[in-house]
């Protein structure tokens, strides 16, 4: 019972692959992005740079954090109360194509050669920045 499940579901899987490998026929761009002739660059690089440019960075917007230091306390850091204006989160996509893939019209059809290497989009999360603003606070003393 359990073989037949387990057969199942990598005929599923397979089914799948094939599938997808058969959207990758014999274009200029297929040609280029994933082919064997030789002259080409390494199909190593060629996947390399797929994968980069399927990559998608996000950059949170930064945080304030405000230390206020005296003589008698250490610094302690605070959460500093948001203006009107709030920072904004930046998307990073790449839109260059390299230039061994100029058969590809454009954007997708470079995606769609991509897509034969097995690869898909991926998201990537940079950390987000810190902005510290320190104060130091000046008690005078009378003498």
């Amino acid at each position: 019972m359990k073989f037949a499940a387990i057969l199942s579901l990598v005929s599923v899987a397979a089914a799948a692959a094939i599938d997808a490998r058969g959207e990758c026929h014999g274009n200029n761009c297929n040609r280029a992005v994933t082919g064997t002739h030789p002259g080409l660059l390494p199909m190593s690089e060629r996947s390399a740079h797929c994968s980069s440019y399927l990559l998608t960075t996000v950059t949170p917007a930064a945080s304030t954090v405000t230390v206020t230091v005296d003589e008698e306390d250490l610094p302690t850091p605070t959460q500093a109360k948001r203006g009107f204006l709030e920072g904004r989160q930046v998307t990073v996509t790449p839109t260059a194509i390299p230039d061994y893939a100029e058969n590809c019209v454009n954007a997708a059809e470079y995606i769609s050669a991509c897509s034969c290497f097995g690869l898909t989009g991926s998201v990537s999360t940079a950390p987000a920045p810190t902005v510290t603003v320190t104060t130091t606070v000046d008690y005078c003393e009378d003498i």
